[in-house]
């Protein structure tokens, strides 16, 4: 056995040649969404995609908050536009803590995680149509349908990558 393990250290390439091969060696790149929508996806790949929105909604939440507390001076927020951190927080919380029930692996996660997903992906829309309603300033229109065009395939991608979880293919 130790004789073996000694070829096996000799063998070894150094760390250079590893990086040098690694960029200088060409490669065929490629993307394919569809198939990666299609793709069998493990529990803790789909725990990772709920705590990485969660993180998102986090950031989003804290800057919302520094934002609106730095323009509170000066601009009167509606009522709906003050919550958005608050929701955006409380969005970051409910993502997370599926992704971390997920990490368990069984149906009744899995069940909780697509019932969260699809309140999730009427959010965006929902509240894209309240904001936009509330607040008069032109730009509110604009920042609206700019968070429902993100919101909406980030559900849809939740929904489906929650479809995908623990599916075998030959």
């Amino acid at each position: 056995g130790e004789r073996i393990m000694s070829r096996v250290r000799a063998h070894r390439p150094s760390p250079w040649k590893v990086i040098g091969e690694a960029l200088l060696k060409p490669r065929e790149v490629s993307f394919h969404p569809l198939n990666a929508l299609r793709s069998p996806v493990s529990g803790q790949e789909c725990s990772f995609y709920f705590i990485m929105v969660g993180v998102f909604y986090a950031i989003l939440g804290v800057v919302l908050m520094i934002g609106l507390h730095k323009l509170g001076a000066s601009l009167v927020t509606p009522g709906w536009v003050r919550w958005q951190p608050q929701i955006a927080l409380v969005t970051a919380g409910c993502m997370v803590a599926i992704g971390f029930y997920l990490m368990k692996d069984g149906k009744v996660a899995l069940r909780m995680a697509r019932v969260g997903a699809f309140v999730y992906l009427g959010f965006p829309l929902l509240n894209g149509i309240f904001v936009s309603l509330e607040w008069e300033i032109p730009v509110s229109a604009f920042m609206s349908l700019l968070s429902a065009v993100i919101g909406l395939p980030t559900g849809f991608f939740l929904i489906r990558t929650i479809q995908n979880c623990g599916k075998q293919y030959a």
